[in-house]
């Protein structure tokens, strides 16, 4: 474990403490594996914070998709912000615009803001990927989303709840 700070390098270590600074999204970062909050989100995936608007100025924000076999999205639009993937393990189908493409790892897909997509895991095991999200998607919308997913152990999310949420965010 590790804890470091000068004007021009971050570090964090696994407990999640993370160095503040003045011009951090200037400054060089290192994140430990594992380390970061992870999100619950109502398609029964979770997305494990990496980067976010602290750290890069609001330019994006970065977080590690992982979805067990069969876990979906609905189809949504972004009209502010754009969705990328970089699949590291597993498979998912995405569509985007209608057009639907298998995406294995090392292969990368992007969403553009106003772009209606959806994603769904199409292997029998279970899938992560990077996604990015330029500009970035603030911490509190992914904590709200999660809170609102989890409210009701089992139970499904409110789906009005879930559109007022992303309204809030622009993430309409």
């Amino acid at each position: 474990m590790f804890y470091y700070e000068t004007p021009r390098v971050v570090c964090v270590d696994p407990q999640h403490r993370v160095a503040r600074s003045q011009g951090m999204e200037k400054a060089a970062m290192v994140m430990s594996a594992g380390s970061g909050p992870a999100h619950r989100s109502p398609f029964g995936d979770s997305l494990r914070w990496i980067a976010g608007e602290d750290a890069t100025g609001g330019a994006y924000s970065l977080h590690e998709r992982t979805a067990p076999p069969g876990a979906a999205s609905v189809p949504h639009v972004h009209s502010r912000v754009s969705e990328a993937f970089f699949v590291l393990e597993g498979e998912f189908t995405f569509e985007i615009e209608g057009r639907k493409v298998t995406a294995r790892p090392g292969d990368y897909v992007h969403a553009p803001p106003g772009a209606s997509h959806a994603w769904r895991v199409a292997s029998e095991k279970v899938a992560r990927a990077l996604v990015l999200f330029a500009p970035s998607v603030p911490l509190a919308f992914f904590e709200e989303i999660d809170a609102a997913t989890n409210e009701t152990p089992g139970a499904r999310p409110d789906l009005r709840q879930l559109a007022a949420i992303n309204e809030k965010y622009g993430l309409t």
